[in-house]
């Protein structure tokens, strides 16, 4: 086995246009995209391996077929990785632990985690909120239309990476690209979205019983707490940002020629640089799959980001 390519899907955002396509090199994807799912085994949108010996099969195929790749057998896959560019602010949003999820009729909850491969000076991103509890977030905030004084705010820099347990209330905002990590169930509540309307002039649908339900009011939960654990390579530096039971992330930051092996499979997907693995070229937006205990040459001047679980 080697490592294994595949075609991201472009994916329409009323907060995007042409930034996801311009930066990330993908020539074929038309306006309006706001992210793209660079790994995907969702049923009605599964990213395509573009490799022999797999070439035209998803990887939802390869999951449920190929297991020698994973060896994660009887399981579901775990995550989406996308790559995201939005030219407006998102909106407001809150995704459900899995008992509250359960509750509302999904199959589990949604914890993510963003890295900002860029951050322009002086951008944030909602993070969090003042409400004490519910009666708090209706009495003084929603019935009085306080939505500004609601939120709290982080303030993001390139490099930074940021955990959204289930729970927190959160959006991006326009002028970052971010490498996002979320749990493979696709379903977020929107909490408010600014009035915004679509090109029909309706504003999209809030989903605020559902997203007050979710909502976390534990101070905790508000703190980024990232503690990440670097490790020097042959050439170059490895930095895992966090490890729990919803995934682990890692950072590679290359410059020179590195023979590597993992214990599991790894999502991995270039977000700087250009150079070669396994003797194929590697560049800004290049997504493959490095399989269980696959061992593998990287070199070239290049970040890649890896997510497994």
């Amino acid at each position: 086995m080697s490592v294994l390519f595949f075609k991201p899907i472009p994916r329409p955002a009323i907060w995007g246009h042409t930034l996801v396509k311009d930066y990330f090199g993908f020539d074929d994807f038309p306006e309006g995209i706001g992210q793209a799912w660079a790994f995907s085994a969702q049923k009605d949108a599964s990213t395509i391996c573009i490799s022999d010996p797999y070439k035209g099969q998803t990887l939802l195929d390869l999951w449920n077929n190929h297991q020698e790749l994973f060896h994660h057998q009887d399981e579901e896959f775990p995550v989406i990785i996308s790559l995201v560019a939005p030219e407006d602010d998102l909106s407001i949003q809150v995704h459900p632990a899995t008992p509250i999820a359960h509750q509302l009729g999904y199959k589990m909850g949604k914890n993510e985690a963003w890295y900002f491969i860029e951050s322009k000076p002086g951008s944030q991103i909602v993070y969090g909120h003042h409400a004490k509890n519910e009666d708090d977030l209706y009495n003084n905030y929603i019935n009085k239309n306080r939505w500004e004084e609601l939120i709290k705010h982080l303030d993001v820099h390139t490099g930074d990476f940021v955990y959204l347990p289930a729970g927190i209330l959160h959006a991006m905002k326009k002028g970052s690209i971010v490498y996002e990590i979320q749990q493979a169930t696709d379903v977020t509540f929107r909490f408010y979205d600014y009035h915004r309307k679509d090109a029909q002039g309706h504003e999209r649908p809030l989903h605020l019983k559902q997203a007050v339900a979710s909502l976390s009011y534990d101070p905790k939960k508000m703190i980024n707490d990232i503690r990440p654990v670097e490790t020097l390579l042959e050439n170059g530096k490895q930095t895992v940002f966090i490890s729990n039971d919803s995934f682990t992330v890692t950072r590679l930051e290359i410059t020179g020629i590195n023979h590597l092996q993992y214990d599991n499979y790894e999502l991995a997907t270039v977000v700087k640089g250009k150079g070669k693995v396994n003797g194929q070229k590697l560049s800004i937006g290049d997504s493959f799959l490095i399989p269980y205990q696959e061992e593998f040459v990287v070199e070239g001047n290049l970040t890649i980001m890896m997510t497994t679980r």
